[in-house]
């Protein structure tokens, strides 16, 4: 029995600052789309706005290299996932982060982190919180159309992941 080979997912979530409205759409798809977890971390732009911040999936996730019960792999589309069944919420990812994108707090003893909904993405689709962003703030793209021209992203405002190191 033969089996396709895996879609590598090539594409990252980007965020446009100048369209977000902070509605938090984004948030509330994630929750529900998986099972009253949310996966999305907000950040803070001080007190003036809260934005989503995602998971970079980087090629080598320091997450990774901290769990020590291998929940946390790349899988064979590409993007970095957590294995629910052998996370104990020891909080070593979030701490080794350098993004601060995996919250230190945990549901159900697993700590949430972005998955690219691949579950959606392995289909051809599009991430729950690209799909019901409101504003068209968040976008789907492919990494070779993102790297190019040195742009300026954010430059206007500094923002922060409410998880914050001490």
């Amino acid at each position: 029995m033969d089996s396709a080979p895996a879609r590598v997912v090539t594409k990252r979530i980007v965020l446009d600052l100048d369209r977000c409205t902070g509605c938090r759409s984004c948030g509330a798809a994630c929750h529900v789309g998986h099972h009253d977890q949310t996966n999305l971390v907000p950040g803070r732009v001080g007190e003036a706005a809260i934005l989503p911040v995602h998971c970079r999936h980087c090629e080598q996730p320091a997450c990774v290299e901290a769990c020590a019960h291998g929940a946390l792999y790349r899988n064979p589309y590409g993007s970095v996932s957590r294995s629910e069944l052998k996370c104990v919420g020891c909080r070593s990812c979030s701490l080794a982060c350098p993004f601060g994108v995996i919250p230190d707090e945990y549901v159900r003893h697993v700590s949430p982190k972005c998955d690219l909904c691949v579950d959606r993405v392995e289909r051809g689709g599009i991430p729950r919180c690209v799909a019901t962003c409101t504003s068209g703030a968040l976008s789907f793209v492919d990494l070779a159309e993102t790297v190019g021209a040195p742009e300026y992203v954010g430059g206007r405002i500094q923002s922060h992941a409410t998880v914050r190191r001490s």
